[in-house]
């Protein structure tokens, strides 16, 4: 039976990411092995980030970034300017593309299409099991697959979104500034609003999103985000290029109750998804680095990152909204971005404030809603 130093089951985001920093560090040389059922097949996506300066795992040839967003509903837009932050924009192809070109060139790292279909764990290494190229040993199992019950389940919110890449005649963009959230003019028991990442006066990447605890048909997104489009262009045609569509699973519940010593889950599957906000690659980023040092610095009982507490009770109270009073979370971003700078209500959410922070933040905000989840509270 072949051995490895590490196994990763699932070649996605996480799972490559994880490769990337080990192929920087001091253990470089180590033995790799990657599997994956889908191959180098690439799903397309969309990921974003806002940081000061592209991360290094950012293929140099498609940094794409903008340095303002706003918020529309009705007549009303807030403007904002993200100060020293960027809001950075990456396609899954160039990110593959870079990572698989940079696996070529290490010879250690090996490169497996099949199926995990489980990891026993033994006192001295542990065993993959595959569905067709037998099993396997390492010494440490980095787990990014997801569990489908977690896309089913009623009882978790979901954010469920259509994007298409369009190119209009006409001018119709501001390439300058992001539409973080461009609310509906129809009402809704759904919290649901349009994205547009502008690349030029007449290119842009648009999304329509909707928080649900149901999943929601493809013909329902395509006839959300056809009115939009047909709106935003006054009727005029526009050519589609790329198409994203996905469900993200909303809970603070993601994260593995039971740590193995050498199994370690990584990604979504180990809760790195912002539970109420959806984004997942910079904390990637993050928390691979922080395994790798580990790693490295023979930190062996820190390879499971717990995320502070605080940030899961903010959520909480977030998601708890979200479940129980959805026509409330439009007013409450609205409130969030108009009340405090742009770059810290960012770090905010990708959990990089301090305290007194958060509390100079928070106490900006309108209270009843927050008080009224608080008395109703409940984990999600």
């Amino acid at each position: 039976m072949e051995s490895y130093d590490y196994i990763l089951a699932g070649a996605g985001c996480a799972g490559l990411s994880l490769v990337y920093y080990l192929l920087e560090s001091d253990l470089k040389d180590s033995k790799i092995l990657l599997i994956d059922p889908a191959g180098q097949e690439v799903t397309d996506k969309t990921w974003c980030y806002w940081a000061e300066k592209p991360l290094a795992i950012h293929p140099k040839d498609s940094i794409h970034y903008w340095n303002d967003l706003s918020f529309t509903t009705g007549n009303i837009r807030i403007n904002k300017n993200l100060g020293s932050l960027n809001y950075y924009h990456l396609n899954s192809h160039d990110f593959y593309k870079s990572l698989f070109n940079k696996l070529t060139n290490h010879p250690n790292v090996v490169f497996l299409q099949d199926e995990v279909q489980d990891i026993i764990e033994g006192p001295e290494n542990i065993q993959v099991n595959t569905k067709i190229s037998g099993s396997f040993l390492a010494n440490y199992a980095f787990d990014s697959r997801l569990k489908q019950e977690n896309f089913k389940d009623d009882s978790i919110l979901k954010q469920v979104f259509l994007g298409w890449k369009v190119k209009t005649e006409k001018a119709v963009f501001e390439p300058k500034h992001i539409t973080l959230m461009e609310f509906s003019k129809e009402k809704s028991d759904q919290f649901e609003f349009f994205y547009i990442l502008p690349f030029s006066k007449t290119e842009a990447l648009v999304e329509y999103t909707c928080y649900s605890q149901k999943n929601i048909s493809e013909k329902i997104l395509k006839d959300k985000l056809e009115a939009y489009l047909t709106d935003l262009t006054n009727g005029d045609p526009y050519q589609v290029s790329f198409n994203e569509s996905g469900i993200i699973p909303m809970s603070t519940k993601q994260s593995p109750k039971f740590k193995s010593k050498r199994i370690v889950k990584i990604g979504t599957a180990a809760g790195w998804t912002k539970a109420s906000t959806g984004y997942t690659f910079h904390t990637i980023q993050k928390n691979c680095q922080e395994i790798i040092q580990n790693l490295e610095t023979g930190k062996l009982e820190f390879l499971h990152l717990d995320r502070a507490s605080r940030f899961s009770f903010y959520d909480n109270i977030l998601l708890n909204i979200a479940h129980k009073w959805p026509n409330r979370l439009q007013s409450l971003f609205l409130n969030l971005f108009d009340t405090s700078s742009a770059d810290v209500v960012l770090r905010f959410l990708s959990e990089e404030t301090r305290f007194v922070e958060e509390i100079r933040l928070l106490g900006k905000l309108r209270f009843p809603i927050f008080i009224k989840s608080l008395l109703k509270y409940a984990t999600h």
